[in-house]
């Protein structure tokens, strides 16, 4: 008698022909697919973790970034006492430190710009910039209101955009008349731009 010498295959040719025996054993009703097709469900669930941990790990890649990301006033904190603010201590001597400090850097930050501003230009208080409202966004969506599906969050940003763009202004009481039209190009910018946002 002959020994059996089986011909040498590699991996990928043995999982084409174990697929096609199991594929012809349910064809031949020989073998009940069911526990094999709740396995296959599972290895979907699996891969669907893996793509939700993958997406998580950026998240936590971004929040890691952001929290490397200094505002002016921290790194103007850091350039009078040497260091970045320290909020995570028990201190209400560090935290008042810093909530004055952040104080009397706003309104110095304030009455410098409208100091530098020319005779006759359109006024409105600047606050925060486009960055930090979008930084802020994400950080509430990620964090706090993780919950929120996509259409809300969307809507909170644009929302928190709109707050963020500067007031339409009035000529009411000017007696020049490029006064007027330089407002009435002025609302009608605001209003372009916040009709683009919905």
């Amino acid at each position: 008698m002959t020994e059996f010498q089986p011909t040498p295959q590699t991996p990928e040719q043995v999982d084409e022909g174990l697929r096609n025996a199991f594929r012809q054993a349910i064809k031949d009703g020989v073998m009940d697919a069911t526990p094999y097709l709740k396995q296959m469900t599972f290895n979907t669930d699996i891969q669907k973790t893996e793509k939700e941990i993958a997406v998580l790990q950026k998240k936590l890649e971004l929040l890691k970034e952001m929290e490397k990301h200094k505002s002016p006033v921290e790194e103007a904190y850091k350039d009078w006492w040497g260091q970045y603010p320290e909020l995570e201590t028990d201190s209400e001597y560090d935290e008042m430190r810093w909530q004055g400090f952040r104080a009397g850097y706003h309104f110095a930050y304030v009455e410098k710009v409208v100091e530098e501003e020319p005779e006759g230009s359109l006024k409105f208080q600047l606050g925060k910039s486009l960055e930090d409202i979008l930084y802020d966004w994400w950080s509430d969506v990620f964090v706090t209101h993780s919950d929120w599906d996509m259409e809300t969050s969307i809507s909170d940003l644009v929302d928190r955009i709109e707050l963020f763009l500067p007031k339409s202004q009035s000529a009411e009481g000017s007696q020049s008349f490029d006064s007027e039209l330089l407002v009435e190009g002025w609302n009608n910018c605001i209003s372009v731009i916040k009709g683009k946002l919905r």
